[in-house]
C-alpha cells in the first residue's frame, strides 16, 4: 500500500511508533563499512540504513534527508535520499520532530 501525504519526520525514539511505515529522517552519516551506512539520528541514537546502496558512500554530503521504510527499531530501507550538505542544526531539527510527533502532531500533519 502506497501512502499518500505527508511523510511523518522521525528521530530514533519516534521510529519506534512507524516500524513498516514510510518515514523521512534525518540524519548525519557515520560510517560505511561492508555495504552498511550507519546513521547518526537526531536524537544521536545510530540508525543502519539498508536498500537502495550504491557502492562505496552512497552520499555527497554529511547531513542526508533518507525516505524509507523503517523495518526495525534500529533499521530504515532507503527508497530514496537528498544531500543536505555539510551544516545542519540537529538539536533545533530534533525539537521539531518531538512537537511534529508529539502534542502537536495535528499542526504537521
Amino acid at each position: 500500500m502506497e501512502e499518500t501525504g505527508p511523510l511523518p519526520r522521525v528521530n530514533y525514539e519516534a521510529m519506534q511508533r512507524f516500524v513498516g511505515q514510510k518515514v523521512s529522517l534525518f540524519a548525519e552519516l557515520k560510517s560505511v563499512e561492508q555495504g552498511r551506512v550507519i546513521v547518526k539520528t537526531s536524537d544521536e541514537a545510530d540508525v543502519t540504513v539498508v536498500g537502495n546502496l550504491q557502492s562505496g558512500t552512497p552520499y555527497d554530503s554529511q547531513f542526508v534527508e533518507i525516505i524509507g521504510r523503517v523495518v526495525d527499531a534500529r533499521t530504515i530501507e532507503e527508497e530514496m535520499h537528498t544531500n543536505l550538505g555539510q551544516n545542519i542544526d540537529m538539536k533545533l531539527y530534533n525539537e521539531m520532530v518531538k512537537l511534529s510527533t508529539g502534542k502537536y502532531s495535528q499542526l504537521f500533519m
